[in-house]
């Protein structure tokens, strides 16, 4: 086709489509200016590298390093005398527990079981002849002893109703005291709700398991109350010269009585001090009553635990007279009765002697063994064969299979250090070996040496390793948190007037996430943020900000460089100014739900 033909297409094309064409001409032009503005741009013009905001996790750690320890580490001592014959063991042999570390001589103490066994055959022989009819003397002394025996129980039912009144003056304040800390509406703030409500709601939001002690706590003492309501009853009704058998059925129900009341405030002891643990942890304001509410318990299970022991006693010293009693009415029976080879054991508390004797003595002969008590490594050996030791002599000394690193953390590793936290241990003189471990302790009181301040710690092997020996240098990466978020590097947070912010550009940079970065007139807009976990790497924005969106993490200042603006300062990512140090926390909330 010829040209003229072609243009005079074109032209007929143009005027039926003007405003197409128009848009293409303009759309030429901008991409010219902008290539040319790009290909241009004075070197000492501002660059802004960024990167794009995503959800990650964050684990963070601390390493330390330490030497290893054995948590037991003891002198195995001799239990019986006698001369070493034999030790078949060596140094630094790993033995089980109740393995033979020494064999002392046996003679003397299978002399003592022979002697023994003679004394018990003696007892049994007087046993029988006092089957034979009983004289006038033997039905007396008897009588003595019944009459004994039965004036001491007298006492110790006497004594047990004088503790029984003593425990219900004090007793009553107790459960109305415990009711009151539990049950009561003075807890600052929330005084419509009952304490152990009011404890547990303030808590419940940063551990539920606050909700089980509280449980535990109320069904503890209503099962308190109700032992104790019956028990006063009971004791109102009993008169102090009511049968034995009623006054002992008193002091057993009274005695149960306070150890349920024990048993409550210790539940809700343990209730309390969770909640105030809790508080104190996460720096939260501890209300003054509960303070005063667990030093209420204090007192009360004080008072409670001598009851409890009073009473305890009381029906301990009742049974052992009824037993008294019961032996000395057998005994004069069999007097009274005669002969009768199928009832009659007299002497049976001489004859019961001898076998507990002959029982020692053959202890006596099983410790001429000296054993290991645990599993563990034979560290060295304290006794050689043929020398002639006493009782209590260490024969060897032994480090038990249970293993721990101990470690001095400086103040700053030492506040995010807790009991509980996971460990990988490795060491030194072993590349190979690694081995998972457990904070098992963190001493509270710092030593300070040169200005410098460190706490002692020890992390415990979660399972033994007969490859580590104690005293081997370890080092000990310790995993202080793990936090889920969306994750941005350090270097994109910045802090002004001790509030954290990112910068931003709305909308995004082109080419920004090179390593050169993209060239920007204006500022980059900031939003305040809410920092959580840091790894000294990257960090958990927890609040002011939305993932998939680009912050900046480098700026190459230039000499071209324009002043960040007040309103760009103050703008948020999602509108609006910041406010509470959250950036439109607000927006943020209602776009990721």
């Amino acid at each position: 086709m010829p040209l003229l033909p072609k243009i005079t297409a074109l032209k007929q094309y143009a005027a039926a489509h003007k405003f197409i064409v128009i848009f293409v001409v303009m759309l030429i032009l901008y991409a010219s200016y902008y290539a040319y503005g790009i290909l241009t741009a004075p070197s000492t013009a501002t660059r802004y590298v960024t990167t794009t905001v995503a959800t990650g996790t964050i684990v963070a750690s601390i390493t330390e390093t330490g030497q290893v320890t054995a948590s037991s580490n003891i002198d195995i001592q001799s239990k019986s005398p006698g001369e070493v014959l034999s030790i078949p063991v060596v140094a630094g042999q790993h033995v089980d527990a109740g393995a033979a570390l020494a064999y002392l001589d046996p003679t003397t103490a299978q002399q003592a079981v022979v002697s023994a066994q003679q004394a018990l055959q003696s007892a049994q022989i007087a046993l029988a002849k006092a089957q034979e009819p009983a004289t006038v003397s033997a039905l007396t002394s008897s009588q003595n002893a019944l009459a004994t025996a039965q004036t001491s129980l007298v006492q110790a039912h006497q004594n047990g109703y004088n503790d029984i009144s003593t425990a219900f003056l004090n007793l009553p304040s107790v459960i109305a005291g415990l009711d009151t800390v539990l049950h009561g509406t003075v807890v600052p703030g929330r005084t419509s709700e009952q304490n152990e409500n009011a404890y547990s709601d303030m808590v419940e939001p940063y551990d539920s398991t606050v909700v089980q002690y509280r449980t535990v706590a109320e069904s503890s003492y209503q099962t308190a109350y109700a032992s104790y309501t019956k028990a006063l009853a009971d004791f109102k009704s009993t008169p102090r010269d009511s049968a034995d058998a009623t006054i002992e059925a008193l002091t057993d129900e009274s005695y149960q009585t306070a150890a349920s009341i024990s048993d409550a405030l210790k539940a809700s002891t343990n209730f309390l001090s969770f909640v105030n643990t809790t508080l104190t942890n996460r720096g939260l304001s501890v209300p003054s009553t509960l303070t005063a509410n667990i030093n209420t318990l204090t007192g009360y299970t004080v008072t409670t635990n001598a009851q409890v022991a009073a009473l305890s006693i009381d029906a301990a010293n009742v049974a052992g007279d009824e037993r008294a009693v019961a032996a000395a009415q057998a005994s004069l029976g069999q007097l009274q009765a005669g002969a009768d080879p199928l009832d009659i054991q007299s002497s049976q508390l001489s004859v019961q002697m001898k076998q507990e004797d002959l029982a020692v003595a053959k202890q006596n002969l099983a410790d001429t063994v000296v054993r290991a008590p645990f599993a563990g490594t034979v560290a060295k050996l304290a006794v050689q064969q043929y020398e002639t030791i006493g009782s209590g002599v260490a024969v060897a000394t032994m480090v038990s299979d249970n293993q721990s690193v101990a470690i001095s953390v400086n103040e700053v590793d030492a506040a995010k250090l807790k009991v509980g936290e996971k460990a990988t241990l490795t060491f030194d003189a072993l590349p190979s070996v690694s081995i998972a471990g457990t904070v098992s302790s963190v001493n509270t009181i710092g030593t300070v040496s040169s200005g410098v301040v460190s706490y002692d710690a020890t992390v415990t092997f979660d399972t033994p390793n007969t490859e580590v020996k104690p005293g081997m240098s370890a080092t000990a990466d310790i995993i202080t948190g793990t936090e889920t978020g969306l994750i941005v590097p350090m270097s994109a947070l910045k802090i002004a007037n001790g509030q954290s912010y990112v910068e931003f550009f709305s909308p995004p940079l082109a080419n920004s996430e090179s390593s050169t970065g993209s060239v920007s007139s204006a500022a980059p807009m900031r939003t305040n943020v809410t920092a959580g976990l840091s790894d000294g790497t990257n960090v958990i924005i927890e609040s002011g900000f939305a993932g998939n969106t680009e912050v900046v993490i480098r700026t190459i200042a230039g000499a071209g460089a324009t002043a960040p603006t007040s309103a760009a300062q103050s703008t948020s990512l999602f509108g609006g100014g910041a406010r509470g140090g959250v950036g439109g926390g607000g927006a943020i909330r209602a776009l990721t739900r």
